[in-house]
This record gives structure tokens, sequence and C-alpha cells, in this order.
């Protein structure tokens, strides 16, 4: 089982965008896919149900209150599945808490998740690196750091990846799938500008060579609950954008390809 990390510095990047997205792509390749949503806002539940709220999930899990096995929603596709970021409001509050308790905490969260049946484990994270991040990071295996192709935020990836550096010095594993970036427009010059010059920049491979488009389509998923992939039975540009990327990072984790592509279903929860 690999833990994939979905992490950046800056806020608005499209992470949850990304997370959902990528999860749906990677289990109808028959991946068997657990997306955990660790963001307390829980965008990942409310893009997807209109009960999310309600829902127990990771801060649950992470205070105690309900078990692992308690918060994983089967949804009506077989290999996928998901946690909400539930609705435990005590752990909320990042410096309550030390960074010993909340290293000792994911650590058991993650260490419950190994013996689950999954494939990858995906798990969308809140804006920045604060202590839950950072101790997420420490457990996960490799980290995807979406990026908006935008001037002003292209700046924040070598400060990302000096983070990455110092947790890796603590005793982590955790390697860097890609750089990815999001909110790409081809007809906006700084648009366009911004992804060629951070790809001449940094070196070969560290970017995936797929990019996400800035697309409407994204909101009208949202609003009707599902995975870009599930809009139409002739796939969108933007869902072929993230079974591309679903294609490249099978061959940076080492992933065997096993299509399942008559999925058959039309919404994901409720």
């Amino acid at each position: 089982m690999i833990i994939l990390v979905i992490a950046s510095q800056k806020g608005g990047v499209g992470k949850t965008t990304v997370a959902i997205n990528l999860s749906f792509s990677l289990a109808t390749r028959g991946h068997r896919i657990l997306l955990v949503d660790t963001d307390p806002q829980g965008s990942v539940g409310l893009s997807l149900s209109r009960g999310a709220r309600e829902r127990y999930g990771f801060y649950d899990a992470i205070a105690g209150i309900k078990t692992v096995e308690e918060l994983i929603i089967p949804t009506r596709l077989a290999e996928f599945k998901l946690m909400t970021s539930g609705k435990s409001e005590m752990f909320l509050d990042e410096s309550a808490q030390s960074d010993a308790q909340w290293s000792d905490r994911i650590k058991i969260f993650f260490d419950n998740l190994r013996g689950q049946d999954n494939d990858l484990v995906i798990v969308d994270t809140a804006a920045g690196i604060g202590a839950i991040t950072s101790n997420i990071l420490k457990e996960g295996d490799s980290v995807i750091i979406p990026q908006q192709s935008e001037p002003l935020g292209v700046r924040s990836i070598p400060q990302f990846l000096k983070k990455i550096v110092g947790i890796r010095r603590r005793g982590s594993e955790v390697s860097v799938s890609g750089i990815l970036m999001t909110m790409v427009n081809p007809h906006q010059r700084e648009s366009v500008e911004s992804e060629s010059q951070l790809r001449s920049a940094l070196p070969s491979g560290i970017m995936f060579q797929t990019s996400i488009p800035r697309d409407s389509v994204f909101l009208r998923a949202s609003s009707l609950g599902v995975p870009v992939g599930l809009l139409s039975s002739n796939p969108v540009s933007a869902a072929v954008a993230f079974d591309q990327l679903a294609a490249e990072l099978e061959i940076k984790l080492g992933l065997s390809k096993n299509m399942e592509k008559d999925h058959g279903v039309k919404g994901l929860l409720d």
C-alpha cells in the first residue's frame, strides 16, 4: 500500500480537485483507492455528498472517537472508498496539541490504515504545512505538489521543497512524485509563461508532463457531487487530463495497470 499526499504551501491551487479526480481516474483503472480528507474545511466530502458534515471522519479517528474501519465509506465504484474529515472540533486548533502529540496520533492512524485492503491511500491536506500536514507527510510515501499556473504562485515551490528536505532529514522517506501545474489557461500569456518558466528552471522529471486546465467544468462537477469523469459518457477534456495524470503516476510509483473503464456508475455517493 502506498500513501500519496496532496499538499501545497499555498491555498487555492486545486488540491481537492486533484485529490478527487485523480482518485477516481486511478480507481477506474482498477486500483483500490481510499481518499482521506484531512482538511478541516472538509472540501472532499462537501464536493461529493450533501451529508458530509454529518459524517464522522479523520479527526474523529485522531480523537479516538471512532475506529478507522468505522469511518471508511464505500462508493458506487467498488474500487473507490473515502473518509471525510469528520466533525470533531476539539482537534482543529493545531496549536492546542504539541507536535509530538500530533505525531503519535497520526502515526497510529496510518499504521491502522496499512492493515486495510487498499493499493493507494490518497490524502487531501489543508493549505500550508502546519503540524498536521507535516506529520502526514512524515508518514507518507510520496507527495504531489499542485501549483497554480500564475506568477506569484510558482515562487512558493522552493519553500515547499525545502520543507520536504527538512522532513526527510528527520527520518521520513517521503519522496516527491511531481509538481503538477493546475488552472493552466492556454489563452492567458501570464499563465503559459509561468508554466514554461517553472519547467525550464526545475530539474527534468520533477514536474508532471500533464497539466490540469482552468475549466468551469470543475465547478459543474462539484455542484453535482461527482468527479469530472462522471459528467458524461463521452469524457470531457478535463477528465482526459486526469486519466493522463493517472497513467504518469502509475509509472512513477510502479503501479501495475488493471484497466476497468466500464464502471457504469452515475454518481459516487448520494
